[in-house]
């Protein structure tokens, strides 16, 4: 597992020290922005100004301002423990970077940190921005929102559906080297497996080098390899749209591997709803219950 994936792959461990899933591949999560409406809207589309969550809300208010489209930025408002992966998480990995949700069994985010993103996505909502009601459907793919956090697997979504280009996720100064969210999938091994010695041969040759090179080919999706832009030279060679995302990919920030990982993120959910979404409690207040609680959740055994 080192040897292909290198050091990201010590996010990946359990609490116990020991690995329990191979790391496959990633998605890292970059912002879209759709250049026919910034054009439409006024705004430069070639350089926009996105290098941070400051250019990030002034560039989204002359978005909608100017009529151009009704919502500069469409994240899901929905309650799923999952979905501060694609509003809050990216942004706190660029801007932190790299602090994951919990460090040494605590939670990081109820920091100065996290809670400018968490103050920059208020002001989204507040300022009508963004919507609070969950749209069916893509709504950067549909024009209804002119910028949108995602993987490599939205260039082939996409294509032929917007004009669209890409930037580091913001911090709140400029990027160069930044971190953001992995979207990883990985693969494990049953304990009820019975037979691991030949299962464990398989999973050897599905993330070997030439496999590796077919998944990339076939989705886009970047293969956990420290290798990963030299491997595959050539493919980035002939698919500049993805180098970036590879580029990225070496600096991925992953959901902690911890007990009670689904009800953490669910309290953090019901916070960030709470404080930033609805404005029914102050970011401050919000932010430090739900600390409390996923460290109480975090110490289970």
């Amino acid at each position: 597992m080192h040897d292909r994936t290198g050091d990201l792959a010590n996010q990946y461990k359990s609490s116990d020290g020991k690995m329990y899933q191979l790391p496959w591949k990633s998605n890292p999560v970059v912002l879209f922005y759709n250049k026919d409406l910034f054009a439409k809207a006024g705004l430069d589309a070639a350089k926009p100004k996105l290098a941070t969550e400051s250019e990030f809300l002034d560039t989204s208010r002359a978005l909608v301002k100017s009529g151009a489209v009704a919502n500069a930025v469409w994240p899901s408002p929905s309650s799923d423990f999952y979905q501060p992966w694609f509003d809050f998480y990216p942004f706190y990995a660029a801007n932190s970077g790299g602090t994951t949700m919990l460090k040494d069994g605590k939670a990081t985010f109820d920091s100065d940190k996290g809670k400018q993103v968490a103050t920059m996505f208020q002001t989204l909502y507040k300022e009508n921005l963004a919507s609070k009601e969950a749209y069916k459907g893509d709504s950067f793919a549909d024009g209804k929102a002119a910028m949108s956090l995602a993987g490599p697997w939205a260039v082939a979504a996409y294509k032929g559906k917007v004009n669209w280009g890409t930037v580091p996720v913001p911090g709140t100064q400029p990027q160069t080297n930044g971190s953001t969210f992995s979207d990883a999938k990985n693969v494990a091994m049953y304990s009820s497996c019975k037979n691991q010695g030949t299962a464990w041969e398989v999973m050897k040759f599905a993330t070997s080098k030439e496999q590796d090179g077919k998944l990339l080919s076939a989705t886009g999706q970047m293969p956990m390899r420290k290798d990963l832009t030299t491997a595959y030279s050539d493919y980035f060679s002939q698919n500049p749209a993805y180098k970036q995302f590879a580029d990225q990919a070496g600096r991925t920030v992953e959901v902690p591997n911890v007990t009670n990982s689904v009800q953490i993120w669910q309290t953090f959910r019901d916070a960030w709803s709470k404080s930033v979404i609805f404005g029914n409690q102050s970011i401050d207040d919000a932010f430090k219950g739900a600390s409390d609680k996923i460290n109480q959740l975090a110490a289970q055994k």
